[in-house]
């Protein structure tokens, strides 16, 4: 008969053989329980805690639209999207949208007629392209003057702590409070792009207009992945 086959028939027939069958079952199973106890315990009462914190998170983009139009001088250009478009990118990106950028590039295209402008020419006068964006009533607007390009962020969560390499007087559970945008950073994101022109001076015999301008953009969704841990101080000497 075989060692473990002499155990099992013990087992079945000795008191102290169940005994401590019945002690390794335990704390095989009640070991491994207390200790991820213990460590949940320990991870929120540090995340809850006043304190020094640390976060370690990354802004991912992810591509809502590529257009581009002529707009007139004086005229908006309205562009309308909504998170439902992308919504396998958001949950691969971790979920948490946080903010929307729309990035705007755009040439000169004023124009000089007359028989002296080859000579008294003159100068264009810049345009101005704006971009409003607005999502759950909160808006942000940005402008820039061509030629050129200029980015326009509308964010609601405190980004700003990304920048902090230590933060202090708040509990990391206020810190993930806010930079977490949950259901709030989806739905629907309105934009408006307007042009400004302006004609620039030109010399006897040439003038100048400018109707509006050809305007590209590029809309993206802002999504965060960040983790926030107890800050512990290293001595460097040691």
């Amino acid at each position: 008969m075989s060692k473990v086959t002499d155990f099992v028939e013990r087992v079945k027939t000795e008191r102290d053989a169940q005994i401590l069958v019945a002690g390794i079952l335990f704390f095989t199973i009640a070991f491994p329980v207390a200790f991820a106890s213990a460590a949940s315990g320990v991870e929120s009462a540090g995340l809850t805690a006043v304190g020094d914190y640390v976060v370690n998170g990354e802004v991912e983009t992810i591509l809502l639209e590529e257009g581009g139009e002529y707009i007139q001088d004086g005229d908006e250009w309205p562009v309308s999207q909504t998170s439902d478009a992308v919504r396998d990118e958001i949950a691969t990106a971790g979920g948490n949208v946080v903010g929307v950028r729309i990035t705007l590039t755009y040439d000169e295209d004023e124009t000089a007629s007359g028989a002296s402008c080859g000579v008294v020419g003159g100068s264009a006068a810049a345009d101005t392209i704006t971009a409003t964006l607005e999502h759950n009533e909160m808006t942000e607007t940005g402008s820039g003057e061509n030629p050129g390009s200029h980015t326009v962020d509308l964010t609601w969560v405190n980004l700003s702590l990304l920048d902090e390499e230590v933060i202090s007087g708040m509990s990391g559970s206020d810190i993930a409070e806010d930079l977490t945008a949950g259901d709030a950073g989806l739905g629907a994101y309105d934009i408006l792009i307007g042009v400004t022109a302006a004609a620039g001076n030109a010399g006897f015999g040439c003038e100048r207009s400018d109707d509006g301008e050809d305007v590209s953009w590029t809309i993206e969704l802002l999504v965060l992945d960040f983790t926030v841990a107890p800050y512990i101080e290293v001595d460097p000497t040691l």
